[in-house]
């Protein structure tokens, strides 16, 4: 049973891809430029540690707020590119359920759900002082960081690429995710090899970064570490 037929994409089309894809990048270089180490220092000198651990939460916020405001100016582009039915159809409705259950799966291998900050907030309204952040400490290479080193990046790519009906407008933020996701996590990557030393070489040696290993490596310092995105 075949889907609807794609159609030729004019040059307004084109035009408003361009101008959607660009309104994404922006949005990831503001996601970016909050998560930098020189951002994050100047807010720890300037809040004070208890303030500071709010951090988290209020990147989340911000985060979330900048990505309504894209996708209300977004502009709408229903052009259909491609459109899958019948078995091949299904087997990507697979892909894209295996991919929202990895990123499930990797959320809640996460300690604590200390990467959206909702712990940090729990302890200042109980009147407690919040964990100071330790990256060695938080670092662990349970559940679905135990399969790959980026398993919220490859749930999410997952769930972008393998749409059985894919419009212009989906294909450009998918293909925005999934560009940002990968250089994310090769950002990522230097950043933790830099602060992490031999404890990250040991881990990146036996976790594979996207692909999962039919036969994992073992080896010394099973501890290893999760990739805190």
């Amino acid at each position: 049973m075949s889907g609807p037929a794609p159609v030729p994409l004019p040059p307004e089309a084109l035009a408003g891809a361009a101008y959607a894809f660009g309104l994404w990048t922006g949005w990831g270089l503001l996601h970016s430029v909050l998560a930098t180490r020189r951002l994050k220092a100047a807010c720890a000198l300037a809040l004070g540690p208890a303030r500071y651990a709010l951090y988290p939460l209020g990147y989340t916020v911000i985060s979330l707020w900048t990505f309504y405001v894209v996708l209300r100016k977004e502009p709408d582009l229903p052009q259909l590119l491609w459109a899958v039915d019948g078995l091949a159809g299904l087997l990507l409705y697979a892909v894209q359920a295996a991919g929202l259950g990895l990123l499930g799966w990797a959320a809640v291998s996460m300690p604590g759900l200390k990467m959206l900050g909702l712990p940090q907030l729990l302890s200042l309204l109980r009147a407690r002082e919040p964990d100071e952040p330790d990256l060695a400490r938080d670092f662990s290479s349970g559940g679905a960081y135990a399969l790959v080193r980026h398993p919220m990046h490859l749930g999410g790519m997952l769930f972008l690429a393998f749409q059985p009906q894919m419009t212009l407008g989906r294909f450009v933020f998918a293909l925005f995710g999934c560009l940002y996701m990968v250089a994310g996590s090769l950002l990522e990557e230097r950043r933790l090899a830099l602060e992490l030393g031999p404890v990250w070489t040991d881990y990146a040696r036996r976790v594979p970064m996207f692909l999962p290993r039919a036969w994992p490596r073992s080896g010394p310092g099973q501890s290893g570490g999760a990739a805190q995105h």
